[in-house]
């Protein structure tokens, strides 16, 4: 179990003045049976009166609206995680065995993928898995080993099947990837957004439904998920854990720089992230 602070931020610029800007913002850690939130607070830039919701997932989000003329945007969230409480997320209910089973744009199979997947049946024996999540880590590890992480391959509109075509991407991919030889092996699974104190950067991984529970497991580094996972949100695939939506008027250009520092035990690693939007 660990104590984890986080301190994560995006600033957008804008090259001219926007007014009515509404924004949806799921950039917000969250308690579950793996993880305890102490200490959340909330700035803004121009300051705004938000009001709280929950999304179809249940997933927390802050949505309102600044009306004044601004040309710079801030948002940042700060506190502190106790991570590791427990190996699982909450349990499974009822109907989302089948929302998680069905795949979308994002990550549905195509025929390269199908036929990957059969490789990873007769490769890895999957009919001899006694568990779902037996079965995924037993992919995942196949999966691990033929894919690679690979930075400006991919976009955030880059599908499951064409990530694969090009045999690189980063945790996105990885993720969508995973998803789809997941529901082609009968596994009800979702996209996960997070932070981990080794990327400055959200990160993404998946969970997976077995007996009931939902256990998560992050392709990209082959591993199950540990302590030092913080999660922020989960969905069908990135689309719908995308930390930032709004609607303006005017605006122009705009340039998006995002800022994790993630703290351990009293040791900080920060990183930037820079680029446009």
């Amino acid at each position: 179990m660990k104590n984890l602070h986080f301190d994560y931020s995006f600033e957008i610029k804008y090259s001219s003045e926007i007014t009515n800007c509404y924004y949806t913002i799921k950039g917000i850690p969250q308690d579950s049976a793996r993880q305890k939130i102490k200490n959340l607070e909330i700035e803004m830039i121009p300051e705004s009166k938000p009001e709280w919701g929950n999304d179809c997932h249940g997933n927390k989000y802050i949505w309102g609206c600044n009306p004044l003329p601004h040309k710079y945007f801030l948002f940042r969230v700060t506190g502190n995680a106790v991570c590791g409480l427990s190996d699982y997320e909450e349990v499974v209910k009822e109907n989302e065995a089948m929302i998680f089973k069905h795949p979308t744009k994002l990550n549905a199979a195509g025929e390269k993928i199908k036929a990957y997947y059969k490789q990873c049946e007769d490769e890895k024996k999957l009919c001899d898995a006694a568990t779902s999540l037996e079965k995924a880590l037993l992919i995942m590890e196949k999966f691990n080993g033929d894919y690679v992480y690979e930075k400006n391959v991919t976009d955030v509109k880059t599908t499951a099947e064409e990530a694969f075509e090009k045999g690189a991407g980063v945790c996105q991919d990885y993720a969508h990837i995973f998803i789809s030889l997941l529901h082609l092996a009968g596994i009800s699974a979702r996209y996960v957004t997070g932070f981990i104190t080794a990327e400055g950067a959200t990160h993404a991984w998946v969970e997976v439904a077995n007996e009931g529970k939902w256990y998560g497991i992050d392709p990209c580094n082959n591993c199950r998920v540990t302590d030092s996972y913080i999660k922020v949100g989960v969905g069908r695939d990135a689309s719908e854990c995308l930390i930032n939506r709004g609607i303006m008027h005017g605006g122009g250009d705009q340039s998006l720089e995002t800022k994790l520092i993630v703290t351990d035990s009293g040791i900080g690693t920060n990183y930037l992230k820079k680029g446009l939007i």
